[in-house]
C-alpha cells in the first residue's frame, strides 16, 4: 500500500503541473522498458540454458556413437579372426585290420575351417591301462602333414599288439588315444594347437571323445 502512495501523489500533482505529468509519463516508460528488458533477459537466459543442454546431449551422442563404432569394429575383427582361420580336429577314430597281427587304430582328422592350414604336424599315441604302446618298428607316431586344405580327410595310425587288442575289446583293459595337431594360419602365421583324448567303449564297440584343450605344451608326447 505504501508503494502506491507516491504514485498516487505524483498523479495528483501532475494534474496541477504539466511538467510533472511529462515526468510521470517518462517514469512509466522507463519502468515498462525495464520490465521488457528483464523479460528479454529471462528468455535469453532460458535459451542459453537450453542451448547448453543441447550441446551436452550432442557431446554425449557423439561419444556413444564413437563407442558403438569402436565396439562394432572389435566384434567384426573378432568374427573375422575366428572365421578366417583353419580349424583342425578329429572327425572319428575306429579299429581296422582287427584280424591281422597288427590291429590298427585309424584316426581321421580334418580341417573344419575355411582356409588351408600350413606347417601341420600330427601325432597320435595309444595308451593301454595308462601305459604308452610303443610304435611299431618302421612306423612313426608323428607325421608332417604340411598343408591341410579344408574338408579333406587325413589319417593317423596307431598299432596295438594282438593280445592288448583282445584285452581292450573284452573290457579287461582301458584304451586311450591321444591326438595332437599343431598348425599355422597362412595369413596370420599364428601357431594353433589341438589336443584330444579319445577312449574306447567296449560296450558299444566305438571310440568317443574324452576331453582336450588347445595347449599342446601341457601334455607330454
Amino acid at each position: 500500500m505504501a508503494e502506491h502512495e507516491p504514485r498516487a501523489r505524483r498523479r495528483d500533482e501532475a494534474k496541477q503541473n504539466p511538467h510533472e505529468r511529462e515526468d510521470l509519463d517518462l517514469i512509466r516508460l522507463e519502468e515498462q522498458e525495464i520490465r521488457r528488458e528483464k523479460s528479454r533477459n529471462r528468455r535469453l537466459s532460458e535459451m542459453l540454458r537450453f542451448a547448453d543442454l543441447m550441446a551436452i546431449l550432442m557431446v554425449l551422442a557423439t561419444l556413444m556413437s564413437a563407442y558403438a563404432t569402436w565396439r562394432t569394429a572389435q566384434v567384426t575383427n573378432a568374427v573375422f579372426l575366428i572365421a578366417d582361420r583353419p580349424f583342425l580336429g578329429v572327425q572319428q577314430a575306429r579299429f581296422e585290420a582287427v584280424d591281422s597281427t597288427r590291429p590298427t587304430i585309424t584316426v581321421d582328422f580334418r580341417n573344419f575351417g575355411q582356409i588351408p592350414a600350413i606347417d601341420a604336424i600330427a601325432s597320435v599315441y595309444a595308451l593301454v591301462d595308462g601305459k604308452r604302446v610303443k610304435p611299431v618298428a618302421g612306423e612313426m607316431a608323428s607325421i608332417d602333414a604340411g598343408i591341410v586344405p579344408p574338408n579333406v580327410p587325413y589319417y593317423l595310425y596307431a598299432y596295438l599288439p594282438t593280445d592288448a587288442y583282445q584285452h581292450v575289446v573284452a573290457g579287461k583293459s582301458n584304451l586311450q588315444v591321444q591326438v595332437r595337431l599343431m598348425y599355422k594360419s597362412p595369413r596370420l602365421l599364428h601357431e594353433y594347437c589341438y589336443f584330444e583324448r579319445i577312449v574306447y567303449d567296449y560296450r558299444s564297440g566305438t571310440f568317443r571323445m574324452a576331453g582336450g584343450n588347445d595347449r599342446c605344451g601341457s601334455e607330454v608326447f
